[in-house]
């Protein structure tokens, strides 16, 4: 009786951390049926609001190839209330790691990010720096994984709205089932269209380590750092950065999913994505879907805002 009482507790509280996660998760509305690729259940491209001429950039690199990816309204974490960014993070208690800098949205701040080392018990944390717009593009994928898997698709796309076409996408269906072939259907989580993510002058930036959190240490740390090649057009990794273009599987939206509930959002995405201990992640040996360099960003600040600025004393000065 007294195991029986324990196992209902568990699932109780699985379910509250389930019900907290999706209440700050955006649906996925009014789908149409032109998003899908052979192999691929469903393509989703996130895009803010404020950023229209990056959705147009998207587009025409896919518009050549007939590619119609579902746009995801993505959550502005510039405009989420300090009641809803309190409400996320990691909330610190006794016995988590210690000396770790961390940042934190306080009233008394009026909302400004604040800097500290995290050991106040009770007290909401990100990682270092992590600015509102971070928290809102994680929000986004997170939001496009629950829909994917709470649609039952097999396999999707997830895209963001600065990728740019190196090589034909059409090939990525053949890819997906030369990667079944090699490690079987149920032998990876995520293949990543390009080799890793780049800096701004193009060149590629790896990933061999992992950010600490303050309440998950993984099982194998050095397993980051391998990286193997696995016939002629894949590589398995253990990290990397960028979640620009990525196919993702059922298995890893599941596993992503259940990471984020019972651990919380603490870092951005694509530094939390590989920390589930049986997580794994291919990419591509060459470019086919990577990102422009030069993208503009909204993750550490409101650049929307500053873009219009600029735009307005142009028109002025014309």
């Amino acid at each position: 009786m007294k195991m029986r009482l324990f196992l209902l507790l568990m699932i109780s509280l699985c379910a509250v951390l389930h019900a907290d996660l999706r209440d700050h998760l955006r649906p996925c509305e009014n789908k149409g049926s032109n998003h899908q690729m052979k192999n691929i259940d469903f393509i989703y491209v996130i895009n803010l609001d404020e950023r229209p001429e990056k959705l147009e950039k998207t587009m025409q690199e896919l518009e050549p190839y007939n590619i119609h990816p579902y746009r995801f309204s993505a959550v502005n974490g510039w405009k989420l209330t300090l009641e809803e960014i309190n409400e996320l993070g990691v909330k610190y208690e006794p016995g988590m790691r210690s000396n770790l800098w961390g940042t934190c949205y306080l009233p008394e701040d009026g909302g400004e990010p604040h800097h500290e080392i995290m050991q106040v018990p009770g007290r909401n944390y990100f990682c270092h720096c992590m600015a509102r717009g971070a928290i809102g593009i994680c929000l986004s994928h997170l939001s496009i994984l629950q829909d994917a898997y709470d649609s039952g698709y097999e396999t999707i796309w997830v895209m963001e709205d600065d990728i740019q076409v190196i090589r034909s996408p059409l090939v990525i269906p053949e890819l997906i089932a030369e990667l079944d072939r090699l490690v079987g259907k149920k032998g990876w989580d995520i293949l990543f269209t390009d080799p890793d993510t780049k800096n701004q002058k193009g060149a590629y930036v790896e990933c061999h380590g992992h950010a600490h959190r303050p309440n998950f240490t993984p099982k194998h740390p050095g397993r980051f750092a391998k990286r193997s090649q696995c016939g002629p057009y894949f590589r398995k990794v253990g990290a990397r950065y960028g979640a620009y273009s990525m196919i993702v599987r059922r298995s890893a939206m599941k596993k992503i999913l259940d990471f984020i509930n019972q651990y919380q959002i603490f870092l951005p995405l694509d530094m939390d994505f590989y920390l589930p201990d049986d997580i794994r992640l291919y990419t591509t040996s060459c470019d086919i879907v990577s990102t422009r360099p030069v993208a503009e960003s909204d993750n550490g600040k409101p650049g929307y805002i500053l873009d219009k600025k600029d735009a307005l004393l142009v028109d002025d000065k014309g």
